[in-house]
Formats: structure tokens, sequence, C-alpha cells
């Protein structure tokens, strides 16, 4: 095999067309099910990672007396760690390697997660939460990319929203192990949401155990073997790929936005807004999560089939009706049917941001850079919505309203939709 050739043959492409009358997951090789397995456990432990601060922050304000501006600007601490995280390793992982890079970005933020459990003081929450975001913000960066150059197009979009199901899986293992330590220690404010940080610390065993047997991205070996240039700022922020990463930013800087002002408030809006205890507010969340799969499957089901910019429209506007419902409605019968559909509508969006954003930049040596710009980048929407939505909420009309501030995300969010191609079907090289 010449320094220049795409790797062939059974250990990276489909299978030949004479398995058609196979089911669609007989096509894919077994390099494109352990890059899956390794993108999506990484995902799946970076969300239980930083969905912690979520669950723990009603601990965190009780135990370090904050005001809720001071906890949501820890929440905007973490999004900067993951913006510098992602942009940084996605340079990285152009120059070593997605599988590599990976690694060592599942490293920090277990490593970092476990330091957070003895935090003396708020200050040090921030500065171990930060910490950690530079491995969580470069963990997806390095697994997406992987996961868009290993699987073919004809189901890269399918294999990219099985990758981000790690997100509500991540979700829900966070919750189900804070409602074990809030049982086992009597709630959260003493040693509770310490416990909950330590547990962080095993994700790094497992992944190390992945990706001895996960073969890296080919089209990354054949840059490596051909010499060509990798990881240029120039390239990522030149023509066609400029006009890409422009579109691919905007849209992840409003589902950013949407993401950690509704997630990251929502336990407390539960107890503040709506009246209810922790471990009932968790009922809701952990229905929000099961929302969040389901959405997550029925996005891989119909994303290769009818486009990227449908499936995204749809969601938006499922997203939207469900907010609005959520911020609300009093009834509890009512408040579980909008957060179902609030987790199905917003998380499903990013099931389809990793083939999207790499499909925008097809032709780039620098696409780990270049997605990390585009997908970190727009993080700072996920900077602004926890301090902003936490200044409005001094009062229980100031949190609605904070909240209600996720509709204009939505809308804006698809006006650039509308104003993107079409990119199903593309070809990487």
């Amino acid at each position: 095999m010449s320094s220049t050739q795409v790797p062939q043959g059974p250990a990276f492409a489909a299978k030949s067309e004479t398995a058609k009358a196979e089911p669609w997951y007989h096509e894919l090789s077994s390099a494109c099910w352990r890059s899956l397995a390794l993108a999506g456990t990484a995902w799946a432990f970076d969300v239980f990672d930083s969905f912690l601060l979520s669950l723990t922050m009603p601990a965190l304000v009780a135990v370090f007396s904050l005001s809720k501006a001071d906890a949501g600007a820890i929440g905007s601490i973490l999004a900067a760690g993951l913006v510098c995280g992602g942009i940084a390793f996605g340079w990285v992982a152009d120059r070593i390697g997605r599988v590599r890079s990976l690694v060592i970005c599942v490293a920090l933020y277990s490593c970092f997660s476990g330091a957070t459990a003895f935090a003396p003081s708020a200050g040090w929450v921030a500065l171990l939460r930060f910490c950690a975001g530079l491995g969580m913000g470069g963990a997806w960066t390095s697994g997406a990319a992987l996961v868009a150059e290993t699987w073919p197009s004809k189901y890269r979009g399918r294999g990219g929203a099985l990758m981000q199901m790690g997100l509500p899986i991540g979700s829900m293992l966070a919750i189900g192990a804070a409602a074990i330590v809030d049982h086992a220690f009597g709630g959260m404010e003493g040693l509770g949401w310490r416990v909950l940080y330590i547990v962080g610390v095993l994700p790094i065993i497992v992944i190390a155990l992945l990706a001895r047997n996960t073969p890296e991205s080919p089209l990354w070996q054949q840059r490596a073997g051909s010499q060509q240039r990798r990881g240029s700022l120039r390239e990522a922020l030149s023509g066609a790929n400029m006009r890409g990463l422009l579109r691919a930013l905007a849209f992840v800087f409003c589902c950013q936005y949407i993401y950690w002002g509704v997630f990251t408030w929502t336990p407390t809006f539960l107890i503040t807004v709506k009246h209810l205890n922790f471990v009932h507010s968790l009922g809701f969340v952990m229905t929000q999560q099961v929302g969040s799969l389901v959405g997550f499957l029925v996005f891989a089901a119909i994303v290769d089939r009818i486009g990227r910019r449908p499936s995204f429209l749809i969601y938006l506007l499922i997203g939207a009706i469900s907010v609005f419902v959520f911020v609300m409605a009093a009834e509890q019968a009512v408040l579980y049917v909008a957060i179902f559909w609030t987790g199905f509508g917003i998380t499903g969006l990013f099931a389809g941001l990793g083939p999207f954003t790499a499909e925008l930049v097809p032709d780039s040596g620098s696409r780990g850079l270049t997605m990390g710009i585009a997908y970190n980048a727009g993080r700072l929407g996920g900077i602004l919505a926890p301090y902003l939505i936490g200044s409005l909420a001094v009062s229980e009309a100031g949190f609605r309203l904070g909240m209600g501030t996720n509709i204009i995300a939505f809308v804006l969010a698809a006006i650039v939709i509308k104003i993107s191609p079409e990119t199903k079907g593309i070809q990487l090289s």
C-alpha cells in the first residue's frame, strides 16, 4: 500500500453491495463500530462529568452561600474550559491522531473531576471545573472527527447520531448516581456532592481499554502518511471552509445556548419555581433524558433519509414549543409531558452536529481544528446562557423570563439552517 492510499477492505470500508439484502448494520466494518464505541463512550462519560455541575448546583449554592449569579458563573467557567479545550485539542487531533487525542482528553477530565471532590471553596470548584472542561471539550472534537471520517457517507449521519446518544446516556448515568448518593448520604449538602465527583475518576479506565482495539481514522492516516499539511489555521479560515465554519459556528452557538440554558437550570427551576423537592425534581430530569434518548434514536432513523436541514427544523420546532410549555405550565402531568419533549427536541439537535460540521468543510486537512473551532467557539452560547439566566432569576418571574430567552435562540437557529446548504451524502476527503 502506498503512503497516500486510503486504507480499504474489511478493516475500514463498508461491506460490498452483495450485502444489500442484509440489515444496514451488517454493511459496516468492525472499524466503524469500534470507532463508534470509543467515541460514544468517551462522550457519554464527558456528559456525565459536565452534568454533575447541574445536579450539584443546589448543594454548591447552599454549602458556599452563593447567589444564583455566582452559581451561573461557575457554569460559564466550565463552558469556557470546554471552548479552550475543544479548539486546542482539535489542533492536537490533526497532529497526533483522533484516538490518541481522545484518550488524553478523557484522562484530563477524569483526573480533574476527582480533584473537584476535595475543593475547599467555590473558587477552587470553578478552577477545577475549568481544567476538567479542557478535556471535555477536546473529547467531542476528537471523537466526532473519528466517527465522521471512519463511517461511509451513506450512514455518516446515523453514525454521528448514535455517537451523540452519549448525551442522554451520560446524563441518565449522572442522575442515577446522584439519586443513589443522595439516598446514601441523606442529601447532597454534606459529603454527597463530593462523593459524586470522585466517581468521575472511573472513565479513563474504560476508555484506555477500548482505545487499545480502535484503529485510527483512515483519512487522518492518509494525511499523516503523505506528509501533507495538518492542523493549519490558515486552511481552516479560508474560502469555502470559512463559509462553512461560520454557518456551523452560528448554529452551534444557538444549540449550546439552549442546551446549557435549559439543562443547567432545570433542577433549580423545578425546585425554585415549581416548588418540587430534590428527589422529585430528579424524576422530571430523568424523564427529560428519556426524551433525549428517544430523540436521538428518531434522529438517527431519519437524518440520512430526509436530510440534515429538514431534520434540524423539525427538532427546532418541537424544542421551542416544549420549552414554552415547560416554563408556563403548572400541572405536574403537563410538566412531565413538556419535559419529555424538551429533552427530545433540544438534545436531538446535537445528534447531527458532528456530521453536519464535518460536511460543511468536506475537503480539509485541518478538519479536527475546523470542527473544534465551530463546535467549541459555539460553546460561547453555553457560557452566556447560565450566567444570563442566573442573573435574571432574582424572582420567579425573572427566572421564567430567563428560561424564555431560549425561544429566541430556537428562532435564530432555524434561520441559520434555512440559509445553510443540504450536506446529505457529501464525500469527505
